[in-house]
């Protein structure tokens, strides 16, 4: 089978000509005077002239076409002529490309006597699947039908914009390795907790912990690419940088102090596909793309709809009650406009796996709730409201959260320019219970619980973006001007909860304080292509503008640790909102910067089968300077059946503007006597690395990580509807930002000339205003160099039979992750120890574990579709590998075993656009292993760290109907 190229003019860098399908005598009309010597370049003349963009088949390039077209036509009518006695056609999609095919009953002409019946009836097959494809859905649907063959919908290429500027390539025909998951792809992984939840069972190179850590860690939907942290990958939607969460994960364990993009604030139903662009490319974007890139496309279909709705619930205990829903809609803005809206509703109830604590039987063993009873006479009993009081006492394997948001994407064309915008729109509503407080525990206030009580944390998020832009064609240059801003501002609330050092007089409830990131981008973006003499060759170029913000607010005074007010009646006790303190004054901050960065890319077919790239960029920042940084990257095709590509980048993450400005405290449970079981809490303080007291204990201004990435790979087409992809990688980051270790007061006490001179953490602290109830606190900080290496082998098969079609997808990643350098304890810290005696240092074993052994270094994840008339069925099973727990102790490790996760789904049609579904995620009810035994509250028997949760299986239904 001849290679597909793909050759694509943008002549109008966006949708055109949205009245495909018009009746004669409403289609624009133009003045068209093409006279080329062979059909492919008279093809890229017409959309030229239209301003659209056009694919054929690589052989017809050089046919020679029948006729001119000369005088005023309009596109179809233009084709028309073209194409007459050629034995094709050509036809507009509703994203604007014109695509041509092979008529279904084509006479064999002279014009067309270079592709023999054969060839015609194998890619007509194929230039359907790929219509369809350019409008994002796997197979050819009703949409697509109406712009290529509907009798054949064989998916042969997925096409792309992300990664190589100019004209859109191939998924098999990119120079790097890019993942392409379709709308209807997506409806096929249904999962409560939203977008990211789909894409760990799609991807096989991302990490997405059903649960990363205590505090935000809950909160926040983050993933990493690559065995790298989220913010270490971009997102785009539709091309255009997205905003980061203001939400900072502060936990201790995996992805802590990182602060990415969260995706389920984008509703669903608005997306058309998912572009996943798994290398380096930051020269061509920007900063954070060091792992790679995720690119969103939203739906601009100018007609029809879905509406959709899907409940369920978990296997164990009947909880975890879920309700998604979602409606998208396209309205046509005349002739040349389009208008696409959608809305998502979610709302997760929580999983609660703890047991109930026993009720003791004798004084002073198991767990208690209320002291014992002295009987005098030194005899003491069971305090008898042991049994009357709720003994659950909680361990979430989801938290509760509710969730919508809505999305507009609108675009109209006056003449070659195009008008365009998107915007969406998201409030979350998310719950986090923390560990009970006993009646008898000096951070409970008897006064008011005298059952002792959960505190609770909920954070209401508000999520915007909109970006606004114009884009049209100059003297043979296509060029795109936008301007975006962004922003997600999350406030902080304990609905239940109390201040220990305000005995009875303290609140109950407490406004904890609030965070806001604000984004605001420029910029413009110019291609062409040119006829260099040694092959096609694409000239881009650019220039961004980006002003980043982030905010912290104070909450209520009585809830902070450094409330004096008139009022406070126990000074020594717990203080602050018990859970997560108050952010009180001297939190409050308010971090901008600035950057200005440039961009050069070239792109040159210097052969049939020789693709080669390179791209440049420099950018200039507000607070730490300049970073200059570029990317090699080539294609060979020696066969028809087999690509060779490779690619060679370095690129740069800028410190997180909330990296930069973030300061709070938390509770948090500790493992004092470094068992593995956390038992005690105590406060803990991040601090930004230029406050006093991070500086007295080493800290430095935040400078970028820098990084170098090589991969290398194939693919192979052999035929018979499978193909296969083969991709190692390695990205070396250095100069990381991580968070230290916390330095607490029972560290640092060096022996001077046979005496001690005290606990050196604690001066330090105390000298810089630190209060005196934390206990210790860390930094972000530049420290560490890392090592990501792996490979990812992707297969796809498709088979159509009398007795249904069969889609067969597997995908395997091996990846691990070492620890090249660690930097060498700053002076501020030479000779301070441990209180076990051991130095301290800025990383403990904990700490570094977190970034090469708490995520599995190999998944599998392999996928069956079958489809018969109006019935659908998908299997799917996912192994995730064996991961561990590292903790400062090494007899406390626990490691676990690798599983298979196993989801089923049946779908059925009716004629008149319904379709029901059934399935389960986890059919099997698989839950990792229990590493410990059940704590005192009733749980803790599995790692936190697990990539698919410890809440069991799920069962669904669902409805939908489409228009």
């Amino acid at each position: 089978m001849a290679r597909l190229a793909l050759l694509c003019l943008l002549a109008a860098a966006s949708p055109a000509a949205r009245a495909a399908g018009a009746e004669e005598g409403t289609d624009p009309r133009y003045h068209f005077e093409i006279a080329e010597p062979t059909l492919g370049a008279a093809l890229e003349a017409i959309a030229r002239v239209a301003g659209s963009n056009v694919l054929y088949p690589y052989e017809l390039a050089a046919v020679t076409p029948i006729s001119e077209v000369m005088g005023v036509y309009s596109l179809a009518q233009a084709l028309e002529l073209l194409l007459a006695g050629t034995g094709l056609s050509g036809q507009l999609t509703s994203g604007g490309v014109i695509v041509i095919t092979a008529e279904a009953e084509a006479a064999t002409t002279d014009g067309g006597s270079q592709m023999d019946q054969t060839d015609r009836k194998s890619r007509r097959g194929m230039f359907a699947g790929v219509a369809a494809l350019l409008i994002g859905a796997d197979a050819v649907t009703a949409t697509a039908a109406s712009a290529a063959d509907e009798a054949s919908n064989e998916v042969i290429e997925n096409i792309v914009v992300t990664g190589v500027r100019g004209k859109p390539r191939s998924v098999l025909d990119s120079p790097i390795p890019i993942d392409v998951f379709s709308d209807e792809l997506l409806q096929q992984v249904p999962q409560p907790g939203g977008l990211f939840q789909q894409l760990r069972y799609l991807v096989p190179s991302l990490n997405f912990p059903q649960r990363a850590g205590g505090g935000t860690a809950t909160f926040i939907a983050s993933a990493g690419l690559r065995g790298l942290n989220p913010d270490q990958t971009l997102v785009l939607v539709n091309g255009k940088r997205r905003h980061k969460t203001s939400l900072i994960n502060t936990s201790t364990g995996l992805f802590s102090g990182s602060a990415g993009v969260d995706l389920n604030m984008i509703p669903n139903s608005a997306i058309e596909r998912i572009e996943v662009l798994r290398d380096g490319a930051a020269a061509q974007y920007g900063s954070d793309a060091i792992a790679g890139v995720i690119n969103i496309i939203l739906k601009e279909q100018p007609e029809g709809g879905r509406l959709f709705a899907a409940a369920g619930e978990n296997f164990d205990r009947d909880d975890g009650e879920f309700l998604n829903a979602g409606l998208n809609t396209g309205l046509a803005l005349g002739e040349n406009g389009f208008l696409n809206l959608s809305l998502d509703y979610r709302d997760r109830q929580g999983s609660e796996r703890a047991n109930p604590v026993p009720i003791p039987t004798e004084p002073g063993s198991g767990f208690r709730f209320f002291p014992d009873v002295d009987n005098g006479g030194g005899t003491f009993s069971v305090d008898p409201r042991e049994g009357l009081v709720d003994r659950l006492v909680r361990n979430y394997g989801n938290y509760p959260a509710d969730f919508y948001s809505a999305s507009a994407n609108v675009g109209y064309r006056i003449g070659d320019v195009e008008l365009y915008s998107f915007a969406t729109y998201a409030e979350r509503s998310s719950t986090l219970f923390f560990t009970f407080r006993r009646p008898r525990d000096g951070r409970n206030n008897g006064e008011l619980f005298p059952n002792g009580f959960i505190p609770e944390e909920r954070i209401d998020e508000t999520d915007f973006q909109v970006v606004a832009g114009v884009r049209g064609t100059t003297a043979g240059f296509d060029w795109d001007v936008s301007a975006s801003t962004g922003t997600n501002e999350a406030d902080w609330f304990n609905p239940l909860g109390a201040n220990a050092s305000l005995g009875e007089f303290s609140p109950t409830q407490f406004y904890l304080g609030a965070f806001e990131t604000e984004e605001d981008v420029f910029q413009v973006d110019v291609t062409r292509g040119f006829d260099s003499g040694i092959g096609d060759l694409q000239v881009s170029f650019g220039a961004q503008y980006r002003r980043e913000a982030f905010e912290i607010r104070a909450g209520d005074p009585k809830g902070t640790i450094t409330y004096e007010g008139p009022d406070i009646v126990l000074p020594g006790d717990p203080r602050g909102a018990q859970g997560f303190p108050a952010f009180g004054p001297e939190d409050v901050n308010d971090e901008t910067r600035h950057n200005v960065g440039i961009y050069g890319e070239l792109g040159l077919q210097a052969t049939d089968n020789i693709f080669l790239s390179a791209a440049a960029r420099f950018e200039d920042y507000s607070d730490f300077g300049e970073e200059s940084i570029f990317k090699l990257a080539g294609r060979w095709d020696p066969t028809p059946w087999l690509g060779v590509r490779a690619s060679f980048n370095t690129g740069f993450r800028a410190p997180g503007i909330q990296q930069l400005g973030f300061r709070g405290t938390r509770g948090q449970f500790v493992d004092l006597d470094l068992d593995g079981v956390a038992e005690t809490i105590v406060l803990r303080q991040t601090l930004p690395p230029t406050e006093a007291a991070a500086d007295a204990l080493g800290a430095s201004p935040l400078q970028p990580e820098t990084s170098t990435t090589f991969s290398a790979g194939v693919t192979i087409t052999p035929g018979y509807g499978l193909t296969i992809t083969l991709d190692a990688y390695q990205i070396d980051v250095e100069d990381r930002i991580v968070l230290s270790s916390q330095f607490n007061r029972g560290d640092g006490t060096p022996a001077l000339g046979g005496g001690t001179i005290g606990n050196q953490v604690s001066l330090l602290l105390d000298a810089a205003g630190i209060d005196p109830s934390v206990e210790g606190v860390n930094y972000f900080t530049n420290s560490i160099d890392t090592s990501s290496r792996g490979v990812d082998l992707v297969l796809s098969y498709r088979n159509e039979t009398d007795v249904g079609t069969f889609t067969i997808n597997g995908a395997f990643n091996y990846n691990e992750v070492d620890i090249d350098r660690i930097a060498s304890n700053p002076p501020e810290l030479a000779g301070l120890v441990l209180a076990d005696g051991q130095p301290l240092q800025q990383f403990d074993r904990a700490r570094l574990g977190t970034y090469t052994d708490e995520f599995p270094e190999t998944k599998l994840v392999l996928s069956s579709m079958y489809d018969y008339g109006r019935l659908g069925v998908t299997l799917r099973a996912t192994q995730f590998g064996s991961f561990d727990n590292i903790n400062n102790n090494p007899a406390a490790d626990t490691s676990n075993d690798a599983e298979w996760i196993v989801d089923l789904e049946a779908r059925y049609s009716l004629e008149n656009g319904l379709m029901f579904t059934a399935g389960s995620n986890n059919i099997f009810n698989t839950y990792p292993d229990e590493v410990r035994a059940e704590g005192a509250f009733g749980g803790g028997q599995y790692d936190g760290n697990s990539p698919f949760g410890f809440t069991g299986g799920t069962w669904y239904l669902s409805a939908e109907y489409s228009w």
